[in-house]
C-alpha cells in the first residue's frame, strides 16, 4: 500500500490476490494501489509475459461508467489475463461485456418520468421521455459530464407535445427525437435550433408545411419527416424543390406524401412538380366547359331578367308610352254600361271613396258609384247586383266599416 510505483522501475515481481472481496467497483483497486493507465500498461510487459499478476475473481462487480475507461483499456491489450473470471453484475464474464453496455444511470436533474443515461462509449447523455405525457419540453437536464459529450434526446410518443420551443441545452444536443407526438408547425427559430444537430425525427407528426423562407437557411441535420399530415397545394408546391435541394439528408424520402387536398392523397411530395400541386385536372376541364357554356348563360340570363323587369314594370310602361300589350277587354262582344263599379262602406265615402272615385275617372274610366248610381227606391241588394252585372271590373274598398257591415 502507498507504494509509488513509476515504469522507470523495475518492475516488481508478485501476485495481487483480492479473491471473493466486497470490492464494488474493479477501479477502486486500481485507484488504491495508486495504478493507472500507463503503470498498468508498465506491470503487463510488452512481450505480455507479466512479472506482476492480479487476481480478482471470486465475486461480481459493478460494471458501469465509472470502470469503462479501464475495461477499454485492459480489451485493449492482447491476451491478457487481468479480468480472468472477473463478472460483473448478472454472473457475465466482464471480458464479453460490450463496451457499449458500461453506463451509468444520472438522477440529479433528470426530469421527471424520464430516464437519463450517460455512454461513454459513443459519448452521449441519452435523455430517455418517450411516453411521459409531455405538454413542453423539460427546461433543464443533468449537466455534461464531460466537454466533448452530447445529449441524445428521446421525447417521442408523447401527445400532448404541440410545439417544439427552444431550450439552452440545444446548443449541447446532436440527436432529437420528437416523433409520433403532436407538433403542427416548426418555426423558424426551431429550425435554427436543430439546423447542427446530427438527426433530428418528425415523424408521425400533424405538419401540414414548413416557414416559407426556410429554405433561406442553412441546413445539415439530416431528417425524418414521413407519416405527416402534408399539405400538397399550389401555396406550398415551393417545398417540392426545396425537399428535393435535401434529398441527401432525407432518411425517409418515401413516405413524405400527400395528405391534402384528396386528389393528391397518397402523392410522393419528392415526386411531384408544381403542376401536379397546382393544376386540378377536374377543375381545368370544367374550366374548359364553364368558359363555352358561360356566354350562352349570360345571355339567356339576360333576357329572363329583361322579361321579368318589363313584367314588374307594365304598368308604368302603359302610363308613360299609352301602351298595354296585356291589356284585355274580358266582355268583348257584350255592351256593358260601367268599367268599374266601386264597392265600399258609406261611411267611407269621404275622403277614402271619393279620393279613389276621382281618380279612376280622371284617367278615362266610367264608375258606377253608389251615392250617385244606385236606383232610388231599389232595395240594396238588387243594386249591387245589377251594378256587378253591368260593370266589366269591381272595386271593393276593405276597411273595418265595410267588414262590419
Amino acid at each position: 500500500m502507498q507504494f509509488n510505483y513509476r515504469c522507470s522501475m523495475k518492475r516488481p515481481f508478485g501476485l495481487l490476490d483480492l479473491f471473493r472481496n466486497q470490492i464494488v467497483q474493479v477501479s477502486d483497486i486500481f485507484q488504491g494501489w495508486n495504478i493507472g493507465h500507463i503503470k498498468l500498461l508498465c506491470l503487463q510487459n510488452v512481450a505480455n509475459h507479466p512479472r506482476m499478476k492480479f487476481n480478482f475473481c471470486g465475486h461480481t462487480y459493478v460494471c458501469d461508467c465509472m470502470d469503462y475507461w479501464l475495461y477499454k483499456f485492459i480489451k485493449s491489450i492482447p491476451r491478457t489475463e487481468i479480468l480472468d473470471g472477473v463478472r460483473c453484475a448478472g454472473q457475465h464474464l466482464a471480458i464479453s461485456v460490450p463496451l457499449t453496455e458500461f453506463i451509468c444511470d444520472l438522477a440529479d436533474r433528470c426530469p421527471s418520468s424520464c430516464q437519463c443515461v450517460y455512454r461513454l462509449a459513443n459519448a452521449t447523455l441519452h435523455v430517455y421521455c418517450s411516453a411521459a405525457n409531455l405538454s413542453s419540453l423539460p427546461l433543464d437536464l443533468p449537466p455534461l459530464p464531460k466537454s466533448y459529450v452530447r445529449y441524445k434526446l428521446d421525447f417521442s410518443d408523447n401527445k400532448l407535445l404541440r410545439h417544439l420551443e427552444h431550450r439552452p441545452y440545444f446548443v449541447n444536443t446532436s440527436i432529437l427525437d420528437v416523433s409520433n407526438c403532436s407538433l403542427t408547425e416548426i418555426s423558424m427559430r426551431d429550425l435554427k435550433d436543430v439546423s447542427h444537430f446530427s438527426v433530428v425525427n418528425f415523424r408521425g407528426n400533424l405538419l401540414q408545411s414548413f416557414p416559407r423562407h426556410v429554405d433561406t437557411l442553412k441546413i445539415s441535420v439530416k431528417l425524418l419527416l414521413g407519416l405527416n399530415l402534408w399539405r400538397c397545394s399550389c401555396d406550398n408546391s415551393w417545398m417540392i424543390q426545396w425537399l428535393k435541394s435535401l434529398s441527401g439528408q432525407i432518411l425517409d424520402p418515401g413516405d413524405i406524401i400527400c395528405r391534402y387536398p384528396a386528389r393528391l392523397y397518397g402523392r410522393n411530395v419528392l415526386r411531384s412538380t408544381e403542376n401536379d400541386f397546382c393544376v386540378d385536372p377536374v377543375q381545368r376541364n370544367l374550366t374548359i366547359i364553364l368558359s363555352s357554356v358561360t356566354p350562352v348563360v349570360a345571355v339567356l340570363l339576360i333576357l329572363i331578367i329583361v322579361g321579368i323587369l318589363f313584367y314588374k314594370l307594365r304598368e308604368k310602361c302603359y302610363r308613360k308610352w299609352k301602351f298595354h300589350p296585356f291589356d284585355r277587354d274580358e266582355c268583348v262582344g257584350e255592351d256593358m254600361d260601367y268599367d268599374v263599379f266601386l264597392c265600399c262602406n258609406s261611411e267611407d265615402h269621404n275622403p277614402h271613396a271619393l279620393r279613389i272615385l276621382e281618380l279612376m275617372e280622371s284617367n278615362g274610366y266610367r264608375i258606377c258609384y253608389h251615392e250617385r248610381d244606385f236606383l232610388p227606391g231599389s232595395l240594396m241588394s238588387d243594386n249591387m247586383i245589377q251594378s256587378i252585372e253591368r260593370s266589366k271590373r269591381t272595386v271593393c274598398l276593405i276597411s273595418t266599416n265595410f267588414l262590419r257591415r
